[in-house]
């Protein structure tokens, strides 16, 4: 009975330090995304709360005395840093995340050690419900992040993403394992307005509709914070719950006892058959602890290894998807399922974090064994022997494929839809939709060897199909005539690049920005000759530079209502004199630099084969 009290001491201690170091965690992310200029105080005040809890979990967790000795030591490093702003809301968020789980794994190792059925439901119910507090903590902090920055931050949003994962399956778990008692109250917590302006929220920040909302990030945490706490009030009745079991187990515990010592005298018999009853309890919780492992294995794909690393277990999920058998699988490595997207470096970092005795979390593409791939969140935990050292390694996935997979599609989906409307364009103006592909394959070659980011390339790529998405204003007696146009059609011809402009300019998306920018600045020349502002030299920007040179090229070989196309030999005169004037001189030297790689695009996506071309791509 001192074991299970001791204990719940412990659990008791964690969980406040938990709920201090999330407190924390906010206002220490508020402070440094308000540049100093709130929270101070209540961000001081909650340290001081943080330093008791910290001293209480030291004293009642002496196994790991020195590492949360150290732990401290570098916290209040990271506060110092703080308070100077030395540090941004990314790494803080990540650091304070680190910390509680390794506080939670601790808090999960105590739950192992305790065999009182009653005691273990009651601390299942409190884990899931600490689990939904963590979670939503760390929504708040993404969310909280997003909404201060006013645009969309993806590493945010997938943090996020992974966060309300965690918060949906603590919160099925809670709901399945709760009391009736627990349940009424978590009841009357989602019914409330502000768990709706939570839900509400979400929402509209995991389909970007907070973009063209105007969401306060103060009332979002603060209601945030108020749900949070409310969770927290659910843990604390949980452990008081705990308290009155104890209680009534030690009174019972005292009776049984004076029982016993009375029968004893009376009765050697009872001897034997209290010897029986506990073996039968000790054969129950064996069960039981059989029956927790099933019950793990049931739903996470889970794998074993010993300290070198090779693989000793694997459940029937990690085959599964997989692919490979017990067999092929026990006495191999992790390389065997290893994929060539992962970095090497990646898997040093793990070792010498589970080698240090530390639990390592992180997410892994993984190679099935007929070459396709799976990917994983892991959480990797040594075992450690009574002499503290490592002893084996146990490895707990959730699969997210689906999820990283969906994230794809949406991208690529935005991707089309954008090539699409380049090609609605083209159309109106009775010219191949091929056109804008051409273009962007060139597009894409010189913003390369031009040395621009591999995110600018990407959004010159797709965005340049769009360079006369303007077209769509200009009338058809115009678009499509045949002859040369009058002076007053040509003004109204250049209208076009306006047009295009006008219907991206107000986007907050930077691909649309910059579909904006090419659609714009593609006329103007270097030589300031252009249209529709006269710009010259690098006061046009980069894209509508590329996307000039790629346009005209590609326009001067192919045949048009106005005109035949060119021989080659004539297009590479224009574009050799009209550097200096036209384009950009460095550009017309990456041209001809590696002109073989253009023309190979002009003959992979030539008008006569790109129709089976496209049919051949969507094949594969």
């Amino acid at each position: 009975m001192y074991e299970l009290q001791h204990h719940n001491q412990k659990i008791q201690t964690i969980s406040t330090l938990i709920n201090d170091l999330q407190q924390e965690r906010g206002l220490s992310s508020g402070y440094l995304a308000s540049n100093g200029n709130k929270f101070k105080i209540d961000l001081i005040k909650k340290r001081k709360d943080v330093q008791k809890s910290f001293q209480a979990f030291v004293q009642y967790c002496s196994d790991h005395h020195i590492n949360y000795i150290h732990k401290m030591q570098e916290l209040n490093s990271i506060r110092t840093k703080i308070d100077k702003l030395a540090l941004d809301t990314d790494f803080i968020f990540d650091y304070y995340t680190k910390l509680i789980r390794e506080i939670e794994y601790d808090y999960l190792k105590l739950t192992m050690d305790i065999t009182d059925n009653r005691v273990k439901n009651i601390l299942e119910s409190y884990t899931n419900i600490s689990f939904m507090k963590e979670s939503l903590g760390q929504i708040r902090g993404t969310f909280n992040g997003i909404l201060s920055k006013k645009e969309n931050d993806f590493k945010l949003l997938h943090r996020a993403i992974h966060a309300k994962g965690m918060y949906d399956a603590s919160r099925y778990r809670f709901e399945a394992t709760a009391t009736p008692k627990f349940q009424k109250e978590y009841i009357a917590i989602i019914k409330s307005p502000d768990y709706r302006f939570l839900q509400n929220i979400m929402k509209k920040l995991f389909s970007h509709k907070h973009l063209q909302e105007n969401i306060n990030p103060a009332e979002w945490f603060i209601n945030t914070t108020h749900i949070i706490n409310q969770f927290y009030s659910i843990e604390q009745e949980h452990l008081k719950e705990i308290d009155q079991v104890i209680k009534e187990k030690t009174e019972s515990v005292t009776m049984t006892l004076l029982v016993n010592v009375f029968l004893f005298i009376l009765f050697l018999i009872f001897t034997l058959w209290l010897s029986l009853k506990l073996k039968y309890d000790i054969s129950k919780n064996v069960k039981l602890l059989s029956e927790y492992k099933n019950a793990v294995d049931r739903s996470s794909i889970v794998s074993k290894t010993d300290k070198h690393g090779k693989i000793t277990y694997v459940n029937d999920k990690f085959c599964s998807i997989s692919g490979y058998s017990k067999e092929e699988l026990v006495g191999q490595a992790h390389n065997i399922v290893r994929h060539e997207d992962m970095p090497r470096n990646a898997f040093k970092n793990m070792w010498r974090t589970i080698l240090d005795k530390r639990p390592w979390y992180g997410i892994v593409k993984n190679k099935k064994k007929d070459g396709g791939y799976y990917i994983v969140e892991v959480t990797i935990n040594p075992i450690l022997n009574q002499e503290g050292e490592v002893e084996e390694f146990i490895a707990i996935r959730n699969d997210i494929t689906d999820v990283i997979k969906l994230h794809e599609d949406l991208e690529h989906t935005q991707e089309d839809l954008i090539f699409r409307m380049g090609e609605i364009g083209e159309t109106r103006s009775q010219e191949t939709g091929y056109h804008v592909r051409r273009v962007a394959k060139y597009s894409e070659l010189l913003a390369k060897y031009y040395g621009l980011s591999d995110k600018e390339v990407k959004y010159l790529t797709t965005a340049s199909p769009m360079h006369d998405i303007g077209k769509v204003g200009i009338p058809d007696n115009i678009l499509n005539k045949p002859g040369a146009l009058t002076q007053s059609e040509w003004d109204t011809m250049k209208k076009h690049a306006e047009i295009g402009y006008e219907l991206f300019k107000n986007s907050d998306k930077p691909l649309l920005k910059t579909a904006a920018i090419i659609a714009y600045e593609h006329h103007e020349k270097w030589n300031g000759s252009g249209y529709p502002r006269g710009l010259s030299g690098e006061d046009i920007h980069i894209y509508g530079r590329i996307t000039a040179l790629a346009d005209v090229f590609d326009a001067l070989g192919s045949d048009r209502c106005y005109k035949k196309a060119w021989p080659d030999e004539k297009i590479f005169k224009l574009i050799k004199e009209e550097s200096g004037k036209h384009f950009d001189p460095k550009l017309v030297d990456i041209f001809f630099e590696h002109l073989d790689e253009f023309l190979a695009i002009r003959d992979k996506y030539n008008d006569s084969s790109s129709f089976m071309q496209e049919k051949q791509e969507q094949k594969a």
